[in-house]
């Protein structure tokens, strides 16, 4: 997916996804693509996508927007305008709180968080902007969580595709990498607390 436009993430988020009902099995879902086939190509941009920022996607922007979370100051009226564009969207490890806070000060957050800092510090980034920006990133960095959320909205079981909006704050994954497959799941983390659990581009 080489261009990826914020219409298309809302119309996925919206459910507009073809899928067959809840009453799915495993006969079923063998009989079909799995999610990398039908789902992941919708929801999830690719390694080397390029962004309106100018920097292409890659797990290796992760550390270096950290580093702007943690360098670059924001005033309150900044702060204020980060919030109110992240305020909207869950926070993908743990969607019990919004992005714009999180549960708490995760690599996952931070990154997103220091990629908003530098657009609003750098460019003067609307929070119409930002909302682009941060939900392009967010689905990169954790596709296991968006992919389960639109087979939710879908009326499809994402168990069955080996993925799940199961929070990982909550359930010791803190300190697992943003995702990686383990046999037919995908477990998303946190990419760490302190120290970045990196992953490698696929």
């Amino acid at each position: 997916m080489k261009r990826f436009v914020f219409l298309s993430v809302l119309l996925v988020l919206l459910g507009v996804i073809v899928g067959c009902g809840g009453n799915e099995d495993a006969a079923t879902v063998s009989r079909v693509s799995t999610p990398a086939d039908e789902i992941w190509a919708r929801v999830v941009p690719a390694a080397g996508t390029e962004t309106v920022y100018g920097i292409p996607l890659s797990f290796a922007n992760t550390q270096m927007f950290i580093d702007w979370y943690n360098t670059i100051g924001l005033t309150q009226a900044e702060r204020m305008l980060r919030d109110d564009a992240l305020a909207p969207f869950v926070a993908p490890c743990c969607d019990e709180y919004p992005m714009s806070t999180c549960c708490c000060e995760c690599n996952l957050s931070r990154s997103i968080w220091g990629l908003c800092a530098y657009l609003i510090s750098e460019y003067g980034y609307s929070i119409d902007q930002l909302r682009v920006a941060a939900l392009q990133w967010s689905h990169f960095i954790r596709p296991d969580y968006y992919v389960a959320q639109a087979l939710e909205e879908a009326g499809r079981n994402p168990a069955i595709y080996g993925v799940s909006t199961e929070s990982s704050c909550f359930t010791d994954r803190c300190e697992l990498p943003f995702y990686r497959e383990v046999g037919p799941r995908y477990i998303g983390g946190c990419g760490g607390m302190e120290d970045l659990v990196a992953m490698k581009d696929e």
